[in-house]
């Protein structure tokens, strides 16, 4: 999808209202993502001889009835839970459907249990404190199933009395997948699929919508290390001047301060700290070789502590392939799984007047379009 061709939802009101208005503006997008979904997660199961939607909605009935991930959300972001209610109304949508949108790292995470064949190796992650001109830059490539394709959105949530203006990636439906605030505060989130887990944690996507509420790196820290964590996942904070990297799982939050690349934080789908690991990865398939590539890519293009790194940089370490079956931009082309492709890439601008530079699709072929905040002119 070309950037500019992307949907662009500003969403203000009520917690239900913002709900509402994505579900209307979006609808024919969240019917095509519900969709697909359902049919993704067929891929995976030990396919019934009878009526497959039946065995769909059996899976996904087990799914919701063997986990608390609801409670979670209500007890910690009961805000949300009305926005995700808001969605399905709008969108004229089943409200579980619609929940099942917000949990797709936690089905990943029951589908191993399940000994399906999950995907695991998703998004590579960056920050870099005080670059050029004193800027400091974030970001990551969210990569997800290939069917969000022509389905992503920005939202544009608008500031409240008690949280600022946020821009947030996202497929329609989602309530985000990382983002950028008005405070200049930003969060990315990749998959550790290797850490234990948490049937009553709160899910990441209400985790980082969270987080973007906040007005300060401090604020989010303290949210991070308080919350159960329904499932394993790295999320970086960022803000001008500052990045800090939490490798988070059921059991434990561990931060994680790079000792090379002087402050640059490279992240993608292996613990590199947390050493709390559940059963769900055999050992054997705990540190990929595609995890590991991409890792290596980035690292090297944006590592060295002589260079100070601009946006060009950024934008070709992103739209990298380094290494041909492992790149860190993953086209139409390159799935090999479930999880092969680049939705979306998003650089994090980070000083007095903080910008989104996001490319709805892979950065190898994708332009990047700047996106500013209402309220910072």
């Amino acid at each position: 999808m070309k950037t500019t061709e992307m949907t662009i939802i500003e969403l203000s009101g009520s917690p239900r209202e913002r709900g509402r208005i994505h579900g209307e503006t979006a609808k024919p997008l969240i019917a095509a993502v519900v969709e697909s979904w359902r049919a993704d997660l067929g891929n995976f199961g030990k396919k019934s001889a009878g009526n497959h939607s039946v065995y769909l909605d059996s899976y996904l009935d087990q799914f919701h009835s063997q986990t608390g991930y609801l409670a979670a959300i209500k007890k910690w972001t009961p805000d949300l839970f009305e926005e995700v209610k808001g969605i399905a109304e709008g969108a004229e949508q089943d409200f579980e459907r619609i929940l099942g949108l917000q949990l797709m790292d936690e089905e990943w995470v029951f589908g191993l249990r399940k000994n399906l064949t999950k995907p695991t190796n998703k998004c590579t992650a960056f920050a870099l404190k005080n670059q050029e001109n004193g800027i400091s830059f974030a970001g990551q490539n969210m990569d997800t199933p290939s069917w969000v394709e022509g389905n992503q959105v920005l939202l544009r949530v608008m500031p409240t009395e008690t949280s600022p203006e946020a821009l947030i990636f996202s497929m329609a439906g989602n309530v985000g997948l990382s983002g950028l605030n008005a405070n200049g505060l930003g969060v990315t989130c990749n998959t550790l699929s290797q850490l234990n887990y948490a049937i009553d944690g709160l899910p990441v996507a209400f985790i980082v919508r969270s987080i973007l509420e906040k007005k300060s790196i401090e604020q989010a820290e303290e949210f991070l290390r308080n919350i159960p964590h329904a499932s394993g996942q790295n999320y970086i904070l960022s803000s001008p001047g500052d990045s800090r990297c939490f490798e988070c799982c059921g059991t434990s939050v561990s931060r994680y301060v790079p000792d090379t690349h002087q402050g640059r934080i490279f992240h993608t789908n292996h613990p590199l700290v947390n050493q709390d690991e559940s059963e769900v990865l055999p050992p054997g398939k705990r540190r990929s070789k595609n995890t590991v590539a991409r890792l290596d890519s980035i690292s090297r293009r944006l590592g060295d502590p002589v260079d100070s790194i601009t946006l060009d940089n950024i934008k070709d370490a992103l739209a990298a392939h380094d290494d041909p079956d492992n790149p860190v931009s993953r086209n139409i082309n390159n799935q090999g799984s479930s999880i092969g492709y680049t939705a979306g890439a998003l650089i994090y601008e980070l000083d007095s007047r903080p910008r989104l530079h996001l490319a709805s699709g892979p950065p190898c072929e994708t332009e990047f379009e700047i996106f500013d905040f209402k309220g910072i002119y």
